[in-house]
C-alpha cells in the first residue's frame, strides 16, 4: 500500500516538526482523496495543489500518479518548508518535478500562485466546510437558530485546517451552506486557467446534491472519483449543520435539503445533524460517521 510505503519518512519528520492537524498519509480523508486522484488520469499532466499540507498528496501524484510537475501553496506558513524535506527524504529524485509557493497564500491570491494556476491542466484542493465558530456573522447566525449560547462551539486546534471565515466569503452563494471557500477557488480557477479540471475533496455532510450543484452554478459538469464513509472527526463542531436544519424548518426548502450524519460506518442509518448533535451532548465521545466525496469538475465550453 502506497500510504505504508511513505509513512516511515513522513513519520521520522512529523514529529514534532508539523502542526497538529496533519494528516497521516492514511488518514480516512487522504485515502479518499488519493483514490480519487488515482482515478483522474493525472499521467503526464500538469498539476497545482490548493493547501499542501505535509506534502502527502504532492508526492503520491508525482510518484503513483505519473502527474509530469506538481506545484501548490498553503495558509499554513509552516508548511510549503515541511512539504520540501518530506519529500526530499522520501523520494530525492523528485525534487526537480515540483514547485512550492513560499509564505502564506489565501487560495491562489498571489502573483506567483495564479501564474502556476494558469499553467496547470489540474487544479486540486482539499478545503474546509464549516464557518470560523469565531466568526461575528457565524456567531450572530448560531445565536438566532439555537437556543444554546453561540459561544459554545469550541474550535479545534489549528483550527485553520477545520474552519474558514465565513463572513469573508459572504458574496458567494454558496457560502450559505459552507462552500463559499470552494466556491471562491472554483471561480478564481475559471478566470485564471478556463481549460483546467478541478478536483476537490469533500464532506457530504450537507448532502451530495449540493455538492454536485455547486460545480454546475459555476461552470463546471460534475464527476464523482471516489467516495468513503468515515468517521466523523471529534474536534469538529456540527453546530453548523445544526443550525442549517433549523433555518431551513417552515421554509419548504427542508424537503430538499437535510444535512446526513450516519450511526454506523456502513452508512445504513442516515440521521439529520439535529439528532447526531443530540446524540453528541448525551456522549461526546459517541461515534458519528459521514461520507467524503472526491468531485471532479470539467469546465463547460472552457
Amino acid at each position: 500500500m502506497w500510504a505504508e510505503s511513505v509513512r516511515p519518512a513522513w513519520r521520522e519528520d512529523l514529529d514534532g516538526a508539523a502542526p497538529s492537524f496533519a494528516f497521516d498519509p492514511s488518514d480516512s480523508w487522504t485515502v479518499a482523496f488519493q483514490a480519487g486522484l488515482a482515478r483522474a488520469e493525472l499521467s503526464g499532466r500538469r498539476v497545482y495543489e490548493v493547501g499542501i499540507g505535509t506534502g502527502t498528496n504532492m508526492a503520491f501524484m508525482l510518484q503513483h500518479c505519473a502527474a509530469a510537475f506538481v506545484s501548490g501553496s498553503d495558509l499554513d506558513p509552516r508548511l510549503p518548508a515541511f512539504a520540501r524535506r518530506f519529500i526530499g527524504r522520501m523520494a530525492p529524485e523528485l525534487l526537480d518535478r515540483f514547485r512550492l509557493i513560499a509564505g502564506s497564500v489565501n487560495l491562489i491570491d498571489t502573483p506567483a500562485a495564479m501564474a502556476e494556476v494558469s499553467a496547470a491542466d489540474v487544479v486540486v484542493g482539499c478545503l474546509p466546510q464549516v464557518p470560523d465558530c469565531e466568526d461575528e456573522m457565524y456567531e450572530a447566525f448560531h445565536l438566532a437558530q439555537l437556543e444554546r449560547p453561540a459561544g459554545s462551539s469550541q474550535r479545534a486546534a489549528d483550527h485553520i485546517a477545520h474552519y474558514y471565515p465565513w463572513a469573508r466569503f459572504n458574496d458567494y452563494p454558496f457560502n450559505s451552506v459552507g462552500l463559499g471557500l470552494n466556491e471562491a477557488l472554483l471561480r478564481r480557477v475559471r478566470r485564471c486557467a478556463p481549460h483546467a479540471q478541478v478536483i476537490l475533496n469533500f464532506g457530504c455532510r450537507i448532502g451530495k446534491g449540493v455538492l454536485l450543484n455547486l460545480f454546475k452554478s459555476n461552470g463546471y459538469r460534475p464527476e464523482e472519483l471516489a467516495s468513503r464513509i468515515v468517521r466523523h472527526h471529534d474536534g469538529t463542531s456540527i453546530s453548523f449543520f445544526v443550525a442549517l436544519e433549523a433555518a431551513m424548518r417552515g421554509t419548504g426548502y427542508e424537503r430538499d435539503f437535510r444535512c446526513e450524519f450516519y450511526t454506523d460506518p456502513s452508512g445504513a442509518t442516515v440521521i439529520p445533524a439535529s439528532e447526531a448533535q443530540e446524540r453528541l451532548d448525551i456522549d461526546p465521545t459517541t461515534p458519528l460517521y459521514h461520507e467524503i466525496c472526491v468531485l471532479r469538475g470539467h469546465p463547460i465550453n472552457g
